[in-house]
């Protein structure tokens, strides 16, 4: 059981830690848009914005009267939550499986 947990707690470990990179680089690409250019002088900067779809999302910029949409691409924020969800309730359940089946009695055949 113990190492189950440990197991586990490795994985998230390591998925919270791409999930962090993900945010990171989230921000990147929003704090990169509103940034106006100083080569440009006439150069506004963007408003960025994201439309979030089940695991799909699309990145939009608009400035400049200009509208840049990015194609709809794997939202990996919504997957690394999902696989932390999955991953901790397959936890959960194996470990109440196993509770479960220790607190019941064996019983064998009767020999009266």
């Amino acid at each position: 059981m113990m190492r189950r947990v440990l197991k586990v707690a490795a994985v998230d470990v390591v998925v919270l830690a791409a999930l962090f990179y993900v945010v990171q680089d989230l921000q990147w690409r929003v704090s990169c848009a509103a940034a106006a250019d100083a080569a440009c002088t006439s150069h506004q900067a963007y408003s960025s914005s994201f439309s979030y779809g089940l695991v799909t999302q699309v990145f939009t910029m608009a400035g400049n009267s200009v509208h840049l949409v990015s194609p709809a691409t794997i939202d990996w924020v919504q997957i690394l939550i999902y696989l932390l969800v999955l991953l901790n309730g397959w936890l959960v359940y194996a470990s109440m499986k196993s509770h479960r089946a220790a607190q019941t009695p064996a019983t064998g055949p009767s020999l009266s």
